[in-house]
């Protein structure tokens, strides 16, 4: 289900060239940044590339006339680009940028308006409670400011988030006051949209019954047309709403084995969105009516289909519905006499969930090994504290009884009382030691260090605006630093992206005095190979401080993976043309080694070997990294 984004209605083509022609004879920077921004929204459907470049415009004429509520604008519109097409990641932090703008002038509209927005974005990469904390809030505005049709679009995002995190009883009761607002305004397509969200929520609860009347009560509210024809006594002209509501009946049948009605459906949802609507397909549409032929034994049919949503699984990288989707078609092939082939996709199915597995073992392992400890921290301190304060106790006693006797034993008192002083004083040191233990297992700070020490750079070396925006976009590397560095490892392909993420940041911070190349071996299956997390950056990040920065000219940094099979090592080259090594700031024989290399080496362990030197024939120096996957 697609959510709504709030906001002005698209206007037509021949509105945009309005706008256009007005732009050309504008002069005035203040109007000529509200056409900018205008025009960019308009696009951001149709165009991306052409929404993006006019919002990348007036974000420019924005910071040079220091209006806040133009960059909130700006960044906003990017990020409904982003959004559109389908890159959740991108723009959340794009919206946190909005976000900050519209905060310091402040304006409550384009808060609301970026609470739902983002919610929405939030919501498909599962942060489920942020989301959910955004819609109160936006919904919260649309009921002080009376404005009901706001209101109505965020109950229903708000209602679709909470399906997506199977909370079907909250999703339910939203959708009924949802369903309510969407009555007295006579909204259709909501009314249709929020009927079928119930059938999916009374399906996830068994109540067949609930469900189909949901689903027929949303084809109700479909307005009517000829053509074309969508089911038994359906009609629509509304071929991407109805293709939709299908395929969600289609998947509570299956639950129900009742596979003829289920085929019927998913095979009627999939020629309409072929025919009326090709950009809703996707891999559902596909390895639905796959499931539904296999249960009817139409073999050939069905391995069709799961062979063409693979293709759109593998494009997103869907790993548990790739793997499911190896495991029916290892079953097809089996029914169609293909040992080998069933074999081979049982094999690949059986390592994807292998892999799943592993990663969620050793996740809930650390996660089981951090609360042991923790618990053991507490416990130990407590006893100290409680030896503490006994101690104490007896000091004030023996120091009443000192006063007493003074005369007499002022000599010994007074070198007892030292004595004891210096346990208490070891007793809270050993306290704080206990205490720095207890934090250190509770997070990570090595990552977080790092990333402070980049954004420190960029408000050293830019204007605080500029430094705003930086973090805006840095948010993203910082959350998958906290994500990444509570795994014990991750996948290879999410190393990169992270590693990618990080130059990008560096090359803006150098202005553009670096640039950087990743190349990966035919050979190396990104996807499931499995390292410990930010295993390359420290060595990425003395190359840009301590070679690259000093340089006058433009640095460049090559990454190159390879995989060899015969030893299952996985190889890697970080390679710069920097002002290299000097013996005195040479990393093997200098006495005071870099923390982040060395803190590397003791978690590769045995498990991999690191080779720094200069290069033979040029400047730079090279690092050369073997991981053992034994």
């Amino acid at each position: 289900m697609v959510g709504l984004c709030s906001g002005s209605p698209i206007v037509l083509c021949g509105q945009i060239d309005n706008l256009q022609r007005e732009l050309e004879q504008t002069s005035a920077p203040l109007a000529r940044m509200t056409l900018l921004n205008e025009i960019a929204y308009q696009y951001h459907p149709t165009d991306s590339g052409l929404a993006y470049h006019y919002a990348a415009e007036a974000l420019k004429l924005s910071r040079e006339l220091k209006d806040a509520y133009g960059m909130g604008k700006s960044f906003k519109n990017m990020a409904l680009t982003e959004a559109y097409l389908g890159y959740a990641e991108k723009a959340i932090p794009l919206y946190d940028s909005a976000y900050y703008y519209f905060s310091a002038i402040p304006d409550s509209t384009e808060l609301a308006a970026v609470w739902n927005n983002q919610g929405r974005q939030l919501c498909q990469v599962g942060a489920f409670e942020p989301a959910i904390q955004g819609y109160h809030q936006a919904e919260n505005w649309a009921r002080n400011q009376e404005d009901m049709g706001k209101l109505l679009i965020f109950l229903f995002n708000h209602a679709a988030c909470l399906t997506d995190a199977f909370k079907a009883e909250a999703a339910i009761a939203r959708s009924l006051e949802a369903l309510k607002l969407a009555n007295e305004s006579d909204n259709w397509f909501i009314k249709s949209s929020l009927y079928s969200l119930m059938g999916i929520n009374y399906s996830d609860l068994k109540q067949f019954d609930k469900a189909e009347a949901a689903y027929d009560a949303a084809f109700a509210s479909l307005p009517k047309a000829e053509v074309p024809q969508t089911a038994k006594g359906i009609t629509t002209n509304n071929p991407d709403l109805a293709a939709d509501i299908l395929n969600n009946r289609g998947i509570m049948f299956l639950e129900q084995m009742l596979y003829e009605k289920a085929y019927d459906d998913f095979k009627t949802a999939l020629r309409l969105a072929r025919e009326y609507a090709p950009q809703q397909l996707n891999a559902p549409f596909y390895i639905n009516i796959g499931i539904a032929a296999k249960e009817l034994g139409k073999w050939e049919e069905s391995l069709r289909y799961f062979k063409e949503g693979l293709g759109y699984l593998e494009a997103t990288q869907q790993r548990v519905a790739i793997g499911e989707a190896y495991r029916h078609l290892s079953d097809l092939h089996f029914q169609l006499n293909d040992g080998m082939e069933a074999y081979r996709f049982l094999q690949k199915s059986h390592q994807i969930q292998d892999s799943i597995l592993s990663v969620e073992t050793k996740k809930n392992l650390q996660e089981l090994d951090v609360k042991y400890r923790t618990a053991q921290y507490k416990r130990e301190l407590f006893e100290f504290q409680l030896q503490l304060q006994a101690q104490r106790h007896r000091m004030n006693l023996l120091g009443l009884g000192g006063l007493l006797l003074v005369l007499l034993l002022a000599g010994l008192y007074w070198l007892y009382h030292i004595r004891q002083n210096n346990k208490v004083l070891q007793l809270e040191k050993r306290q704080a030691e206990l205490q720095y233990g207890l934090l250190r297992a509770q997070m990570n700070p090595h990552f977080i260090f790092n990333a402070l020490n980049a954004i420190q750079g960029f408000f050293v070396n830019q204007k605080l605006i500029q430094g705003n925006e930086f973090l805006g976009k840095f948010s993203s590397l910082i959350r998958r630093v906290l994500d990444q560095s509570k795994l014990p490892v991750h996948t290879l392909a999410q190393e990169l992206d992270t590693l990618k993420l990080y130059l990008d940041i560096e090359k803006e911070r150098l202005e553009n005095h670096l640039d950087y190349s990743i190349q990966t071996a035919d050979n190396v299956d990104s996807a499931l190979l499995e390292l410990p997390p930010l295993i390359f950056q420290p060595f990425v990040e003395n190359a840009i401080w301590h070679g690259i920065a000093p340089k006058e000219e433009k640095g460049h940094i090559w990454i190159d993976i390879s995989w060899d099979d015969t030893q299952e090592q996985l190889h890697c080259l970080i390679k710069d043309n920097g002002v290299g090594l000097t013996p005195s700031k040479s990393f093997i024989d200098q006495s005071h080694v870099s923390k982040g290399i060395q803190i590397t080496k003791e978690r590769l362990g045995e498990r991999g070997t690191i080779n720094i030197h200069n290069n033979a024939r040029e400047s730079g120096v090279s690092v050369e990294l073997t991981i053992s996957m034994n």
